[in-house]
């Protein structure tokens, strides 16, 4: 049996507490987070960016904040089923992240609970139990750096949370749903403003994509991820243009296209 399990790179996540206020240049290093595989015969790794360090990076480059476009925490009471729960988990990461940057700090602290609340039903209150996470949010209302570093710490609880209590296979599924969220937010706030370098950061995340489909490959052994990986392959198509091209980025029909497929799946798995 596979085991899978995240390690964070704890200087990512201090170069998005310490440097949130000041000008940064991104690199590569700078915003991966490798998922491990790991077996008797071999070792794989991908290299996935945290929810955060994704809405880091995307702020930086003009994601500008919509209240209305993230996913209603009265929503979480539907989703019933453990593949809705876990992707919805990381819808509401991602929510929760985008409210942060942007110093909501109450739309923040909602979606804290609503994450307690699929916590319960996923087995792993105790990733929030132990932390005093809307205490800490409180007492911290309107301080950047403060929020993004408790954001971080509920990260790395989380990693080992799942590590260390055989729950390796659920960290995939959870970044999918950060991801199509957070890049849903981007489709959404380019298509209200169109912003080059939000294009730029939209286009870049073919790399995340690539490394986010082996790593649901790795874990899909009894085929419960056939439809996820195929919606996602459909959307990665749109990527394969810049291999044939000297273009960085994606054309303006392009990027409506792959904003169109993104918000499609991004609305499919917050009804599910």
């Amino acid at each position: 049996m596979k085991k899978i399990f995240f390690t964070l790179l704890s200087s990512s996540f201090l170069w998005v507490a310490c440097e949130s206020n000041n000008e940064k240049v991104t690199t590569e290093e700078d915003v991966v987070e490798e998922v491990k595989t790991v077996t008797e015969e071999e070792s794989m790794s991908y290299l996935l960016p945290s929810p955060l360090q994704i809405a880091e990076i995307f702020k930086n480059s003009g994601l500008t904040y919509i209240g209305d476009l993230t996913n209603s925490t009265e929503s979480a009471a539907s989703y019933n089923t453990k593949y809705s729960q876990k992707l919805n988990f990381g819808v509401y990461s991602a929510d929760m992240a985008y409210c942060i940057i942007n110093n909501q700090t109450q739309s923040a602290i909602n979606y804290l609970s609503t994450l307690r609340e699929l916590s319960e039903k996923m087995w792993m209150t105790d990733v929030f139990n132990t932390m005093g996470l809307s205490k800490r949010l409180e007492n911290n209302v309107g301080e950047q750096d403060s929020l993004t570093t408790i954001m971080a710490d509920l990260q790395i609880r989380l990693d080992n949370y799942l590590d260390e209590n055989g729950m390796g296979y659920t960290g995939p599924v959870i970044f999918t749903g950060a991801w199509i969220e957070t890049m849903y937010l981007g489709a959404k706030v380019n298509q209200a403003n169109s912003n080059e370098k939000l294009i730029y950061r939209l286009t870049e995340q073919s790399v995340v994509l690539e490394n986010l489909l082996k790593a649901l490959e790795q874990i899909n052994e009894d085929n419960d991820f056939d439809e996820l990986i195929a919606d996602l392959k459909v959307i990665n198509e749109n990527f394969d243009v810049l291999e044939e091209s000297e273009e960085a980025k994606l054309s303006d029909e392009q990027v409506e296209k792959l904003s169109v497929q993104i918000i499609e799946l991004r609305n499919k798995i917050i009804k599910n």
